[in-house]
């Protein structure tokens, strides 16, 4: 059990030492409470005690408000670190951690990108050039080392490694399940564009000549079976489809089914549409849609192309319900938007309190490497063993997002497919 002294225990400071130590801490104000303790102490104040690991703190988590912070980058262990200070542990490791990991940076105004998200160019993992490590997960392992200078037998609270798949279902179907009026329409589009690959495909499909290509489910569902994986699927059930939200019709009864036969099987959570960001009663609508189906509650979640605006929508959703969420990573790039690849119960800044949802990082997004890194198939490989490297390191969950229609046998996505399913060979 850890023991830390501070002088002013805060809402804040009880959260991240939470999330860092799990419930192997004891915060305390009393420096006599704190001088008879045994075992592994730290001493998060300005005041010098004579016991303990020391940590001069700044002023983020005595703090009740959200504004600029003055941030400048030195070096730890050869990491960057920032909030710096003269103790024994040179920065304030558990305001930084708090910084990143509430996504304070989020609150303040900032540019976002074309969809109206935060854009990743504006945070300082991108700015400063860690996005692509969980740097709060390398910090605490440096960390455990220098207590263990004063007491070798401390460890860290333990952690295991998972490999956590995760699907985003935006179109479960391309052809099968459309309404006639939408295949004779593209029928006569198909012809009038000379995309007779895709009239002849459409043709067979529809006519039941053909497996539809983006019914890939059996092909997943062996992969998960040989590898041991137990995968989310989030699927977009939007009643109407418009924009962004393109999906199949959730009332179909191909699309009742494929919704009540993965239940069964895996956890199913919600995508909720680009529509409910503005209609607070379409996202009960679409949770009530897919529970129906399930034929359980609905507890997770991921947002349709990722649309997260702090602390809206993170409200919403526990209001609706929603126990734990998948959006916390980027659209246009892959990496950690949180800094770290551990779960964590997410913290309303607004409100100076932590909520009831768990937060699930992802690092990496097929669409991300697609359409925003350019990269292709052998590259992709690439980047997924690193991240799939850099977390095993850590103990981390390396959650990742693939989409059913990126993993088609289609000539221009077959080679995707081909690598996710050498990536898991490779892994195992």
């Amino acid at each position: 059990m850890l023991t830390i002294f501070s002088p002013h225990i805060s809402p804040r400071l009880q959260y991240i030492v939470t999330v860092l130590f799990k419930e192997s801490v004891v915060l305390t104000d009393n420096p006599e409470t704190f001088l008879l303790k045994e075992g592994p102490c730290i001493n998060y104040s300005d005041q010098s005690i004579g016991k303990g690991l020391q940590i001069i703190p700044v002023a983020l988590l005595r703090e009740i408000k959200v504004g600029q912070q003055e941030i400048q980058i030195h070096r730890w262990q050869d990491l960057p670190v920032f909030f710096s200070g003269p103790g024994d542990i040179p920065f304030d490791i558990f305001a930084a951690s708090f910084y990143l990991l509430s996504r304070y940076e989020e609150y303040l105004d900032h540019e976002k990108d074309q969809y109206g998200r935060y854009d990743h160019h504006n945070s300082l993992a991108h700015q400063q050039g860690f996005l692509e490590i969980p740097l709060i997960d390398y910090w605490m392992l440096e960390f455990e080392k220098e207590i263990q200078k004063i007491y070798p037998a401390y460890h860290l609270p333990a952690r295991h490694f998972v490999v956590q798949p995760t699907y985003d279902i935006d179109i479960a179907y391309r052809f099968r399940y459309a309404s006639p009026f939408k295949n004779i329409k593209g029928y006569f589009t198909d012809f009038l564009m000379g995309r007779f690959d895709a009239l002849m495909e459409r043709s067979a499909i529809y006519s039941g000549k053909q497996k539809d290509s983006y019914e890939i489910y059996d092909w997943l569902d062996e992969l998960h079976k040989q590898f041991a994986l137990q995968p989310y699927y989030f699927f977009l059930v939007a009643e109407k489809q418009k924009g962004y939200d393109k999906n199949t019709d959730p009332y179909t009864s191909g699309m009742q089914d494929l919704i009540e036969t993965h239940a069964k099987k895996y956890r199913v959570g919600v995508h909720p549409s680009v529509q409910s960001n503005t209609d607070g009663d379409c996202l009960e609508r679409e949770i009530k849609l897919l529970s129906y189906h399930a034929h359980y509650p609905i507890r997770y979640s991921r947002q349709h192309y990722l649309k997260l605006q702090l602390p809206e929508t993170y409200r919403r959703l526990i209001a609706a319900g929603i126990q734990q969420e998948h959006s916390m990573g980027y659209g246009a790039v892959n990496g950690f938007r949180a800094s770290t690849s551990h779960p964590f119960y997410w913290y309303d800044l607004a409100k100076e309190q932590t909520t009831s949802l768990q937060i699930i990082p992802f690092c990496y997004m097929d669409s991300a490497a697609i359409f925003y890194e350019r990269l292709n198939a052998e590259m992709a490989m690439e980047r997924m063993n690193y991240f799939f490297a850099t977390v095993k390191k850590v103990n981390g969950v390396f959650s990742y997002v693939m989409h059913n229609h990126f993993l088609t046998e289609q000539k221009e996505w077959v080679m995707w497919r081909n690598m996710y399913e050498s990536f898991l060979r490779t892994m195992h």
